[in-house]
């Protein structure tokens, strides 16, 4: 290949890429505009119908069929719509609109249905026949005109970049290789580099150029030595290979040695929890049967605190459970109602809450739609409820969730407990999550595992969750969440 055919290829080079980019460009934005067109259609028609909505219920409650025609002719100011009709109970009709433009019906029509009520009893129907076609067609004038602009610009900048490669690139680079190409480097003298100073270049490639007259006198000057320096040169990379490979193994050995150490203490938990939870379920078996046998309150008293000693050891069981799972098991992602999740959680930490004599609320909007894990969601909340529970004596524990920003959902559990002092506040304000109770007045015991869960799920869900102070007391958690990805479980 010649020097001179470089800014040449640069240009086949950047043309080849510029049109794969542009029909992969294409090839993306039709398979993402033209579904995106018609999810946009549907809900700008939602919006539509949403608005209309009053007067539509009103006229069909009067059966007024010109107020009817009058409303529905709005949507003639939406493209997709083909027709629309409003019928009562009856499925007759009241009031319709149909497209008139000397089109023929579309082949593709999509028939949606809203029901109406008036003054909360079922008035009727409301019936639309999208053209969704229409909207299609937009969306492909609207990509075709995009990429038409893109390939207008791109063809000049690769013009351009052409004629700069060329003057400020090729033309130096192929001036100074013919240059280097007539010295004789096995008899070179200083003046036979002399040739390298009329070469015209600047930037880099001056760079380039004062570098290789530099390599050239050094070689000039020290062509005799060359051959012991090679032979030093190369006994210091086969050190240099050695002692890399030799600390490659130790690393990977080391490397291998702490996943071997990590996967036995996982294995190690989970064997032993499992292991545990047999003569624990036994002895919390017989100390139910003993306290239905045995009638004395004093021994029945030993035996409700045998029992309730082994309901404590059994959760704190089940918690460090779910603290290896999270080690060993990533995040699930589906499609979940936050409602029935949360209800879940809800409906387990209730006769706890009534044993205290506590109200457990439930403010849920049952219309949530979450994308990812509804067990570890559960978990969360669990151990929250069961902490505002476990501190709270009078009053009541609130579990609430409402949508948040960017298709989020924010849940909160706040009670009138007994809340904790400024110091230890701040500290799990600032994220420094301990196992030490002190500042919280409190009455339970606890090893803070829930703690410690709460806060690695919403790590691995990269989620947010803070306390806020209630007045004039008790504590507010909020934690927030967004719909999990793949890639942010493999993150994690």
């Amino acid at each position: 290949m010649k020097l001179k055919g470089l800014s040449a290829r640069l240009a086949i080079y950047m043309i080849i890429a510029s049109l794969l980019m542009q029909v992969g460009h294409g090839v993306y934005r039709l398979s993402v505009d033209i579904p995106d067109a018609r999810k946009d259609g549907v809900d700008v028609l939602n919006h539509l119908v949403a608005s209309l909505k009053p007067a539509l219920s009103l006229a069909l409650s009067q059966l007024d069929q010109n107020l009817s025609d009058e409303i529905l002719k709005t949507f003639r100011s939406y493209d997709g719509v083909f027709g629309v009709w409003l019928l009562d109970m009856k499925q007759e009709g009241v009031g319709v609109w149909i497209r008139e433009d000397g089109k023929e019906e579309p082949e593709e029509l999509r028939e949606v249905t809203w029901p109406l009520q008036f003054k909360n009893k079922d008035a009727g129907y409301l019936v639309v026949l999208m053209d969704l076609s229409v909207l299609e067609q937009k969306a492909m004038s609207h990509l075709w005109d995009e990429i038409g602009f893109s390939v207008l610009m791109g063809a000049i900048n690769l013009l351009l970049l052409y004629f700069i490669a060329r003057r400020l690139v090729t033309k130096p680079i192929s001036s100074l290789a013919k240059a280097v190409s007539l010295i004789n480097v096995k008899s070179l003298k200083k003046e036979n580099i002399e040739p390298l100073n009329r070469v015209m270049a600047s930037d880099e490639i001056a760079s380039l150029r004062d570098s290789i007259k530099i390599i050239l006198s050094e070689l000039a000057e020290h062509l005799g030595d060359n051959q012991q320096a090679m032979i030093l040169l190369k006994e210091f990379n086969e050190s240099l290979e050695k002692q890399v490979a030799k600390r490659t193994l130790e690393l990977q050995k080391a490397k291998d040695a702490a996943e071997v150490a990590a996967n036995a203490k996982t294995d190690f938990l989970n064997v032993m929890t499992h292991e545990l939870r047999t003569p624990l379920n036994g002895v919390l078996g017989f100390s139910s049967i003993l306290k239905k046998r045995i009638v004395d309150d004093a021994n029945k008293q030993l035996i409700e605190g045998i029992e309730q000693a082994g309901q404590g050891l059994l959760v704190i069981l089940s918690d460090i459970i779910d603290f290896v799972d999270l080690d060993s098991k990533p995040l699930g992602v589906q499609g979940f109602s936050v409602h029935d999740a949360l209800s879940s959680a809800y409906k387990e930490m209730l006769p706890k809450a009534q044993a205290k004599n506590l109200e457990l609320q439930f403010q849920v909007d049952s219309h949530l739609i979450l994308k990812g894990d509804p067990k570890r969601l559960n978990i969360v909340v669990r151990h929250l409820l069961s902490n505002g529970i476990k501190f709270t004596e009078h009053g009541s524990v609130t579990l609430s969730a409402e949508p948040a920003e960017n298709n989020g959902v924010l849940i909160s559990v706040s009670d009138t407990g007994v809340g904790m002092d400024d110091e230890l506040f701040q500290q799990f304000k600032n994220g420094m999550f301990n196992q030490k109770e002190r500042g919280f007045e409190r009455s339970s015991e606890g090893l803070g595992l829930g703690i410690a869960i709460v806060n690695r799920i919403c790590r691995k869900w990269e989620g947010q969750w803070w306390f806020e102070k209630n007045q004039p007391h008790g504590i507010k958690v909020n934690v927030k969440l967004a719909d999990l990805e793949k890639q942010q479980i493999e993150v994690a």
